[in-house]
């Protein structure tokens, strides 16, 4: 399911006439659709944005977003036939492999039998409080809750498929009826856990959604062992994956569903994660340095720094007057940031990109701005005696003409 559009040719021409019509200015644009001006430029330069943030745009501008939006993007395409090359020869196979992110503990069997298996039938999900490390230790016990399940499934064809995290994933195939049968018992809850594992959901997977879990699978497979780094991965589904220690700087993962993914020790550097969902993702030791963190969607359950939660919180719940006395943003990435009347005094903004960033009136007494970019940036009455400005990327005329006091040039 597409999470983004982008305008089509005819689209953006309607766009583009209905916003001058409107005499406002992207910020303006912006505000009223909820959404950081960086998200607007994106609109205007026929991007991929988040479709949520799209249809506000089109509302805003009075136009039917159906009639703006570009439904078959052809590059996007190519795009996605490039990273599932491999699924598409196999079309109906389950890897079984012992890999970082899927641990099956069932007997490989040939592509013919998993293909009469899955092709034909569905699959149940069912997610059980625990921890998997002690399950795939041992085997009789996995054991025990097949031999349970297809007990109260009344289906001994039910097999277990795949284990994974999250916090235990087991994937059940069988009989349509003996699969209904286990979800209808968990929904009704008569069935609340299997060999002392509670259980937290339950989900019937129909043809279409093992293919794409197939597919998800695969890709998370070619990203670990052939490295992300620089990919074009817009719009892509892995929520839940496992891409822990994964390479994807500089890559491009705007609008991309990364939702309860583990991203745990991934170097994000520099990447693009404009629109994407990080809901539930667990960023803990991420490389976030440079990285484009504007309308990201992150919660309370997103396990994240707070340096770089603070940063995501800049971007995208902007309000003047933030009291940012001494914070580290080293390396942030702040384009466009509304930093107005901020409190900066002493704060380590080291390489940090403020281009085109709103610090007017900014108190950035002995703030440390060494190699940070301010090109564009409006530092209009900003305070900036003490700052260490040593290589910072500036027009060093326009900074003098605001300088209330002595800075370091």
């Amino acid at each position: 399911m597409r999470r983004s559009y982008r305008a089509s040719r005819e689209g953006f021409e309607k766009a583009e006439k209905a916003f001058q019509l409107k005499g406002k200015t992207q910020e303006y644009l912006a505000g009223a659709a909820s959404c950081t001006r960086q998200t607007v430029n994106k609109f205007f330069a026929k991007k991929p944005i988040e479709k949520r943030l799209f249809q506000a745009i089109c509302n805003e501008l009075d136009l039917e977003w159906g009639e703006i939006a570009e439904l078959e993007l052809e590059e996007e395409q190519s795009c996605r036939n490039s990273v599932m090359d491999t699924a598409r020869e196999n079309i109906c196979e389950i890897t079984k492999e012992d890999y970082s992110t899927t641990k099956v503990l069932t007997p490989p069997v040939s592509v013919v039998e998993k293909q009469n298996v899955n092709c034909n039938s569905e699959q149940l999900v069912i997610t059980f409080t625990g921890d998997i490390e002690n399950l795939q230790k041992d085997p009789n016990y996995v054991a025990g809750v097949l031999a349970l399940m297809q007990a109260v499934s009344k289906d001994a064809s039910l097999k277990i498929e795949k284990i994974e995290l999250g916090s235990i994933k087991i994937t059940f195939s069988g009989s349509p009826e003996g699969l209904k049968r286990l979800e209808e018992l968990i929904k009704s809850g008569n069935l609340k856990e299997v060999e002392g594992m509670p259980v937290e959901n339950v989900q019937l997977l129909t043809g279409v959604t093992i293919q794409e879990e197939q597919d998800k699978f695969r890709l998370v497979r070619e990203i670990i062992t052939q490295g992300g780094e620089g990919r074009n991965l817009c719009d892509v589904n892995l929520s839940g994956a496992n891409l822990r220690g994964a390479d994807l700087s500089n890559a491009d993962l705007s609008c991309a569903d990364l939702s309860g993914t583990d991203l745990r020790n991934v170097n994000l550097s520099r990447s693009d994660l404009n629109c994407a969902d990080l809901s539930g993702a667990d960023l803990t030791d991420a490389e976030l340095s440079g990285t484009y963190l504007h309308d990201a969607i992150i919660d309370s359950a997103t396990r994240i720094s707070n340096k770089w939660r603070l940063v995501w919180e800049i971007l995208n719940q902007a309000h003047e007057s933030r009291n940012l006395r001494g914070v580290d943003l080293y390396n942030a990435n702040l384009v466009g940031a509304n930093l107005r009347k901020a409190d900066l005094e002493g704060a380590n903004l080291y390489n940090a990109n403020l281009y085109n960033a709103n610090l007017e009136g900014a108190n950035l007494y002995n703030a440390n701005l060494e190699g940070a970019i301010l090109w564009r940036a409006n530092l209009e009455g900003a305070i900036l005696e003490g700052a260490n400005l040593y290589n910072a990327n500036l027009v060093r005329d326009i900074v003098r003409r605001y300088i209330r006091r002595r800075s370091i040039l």
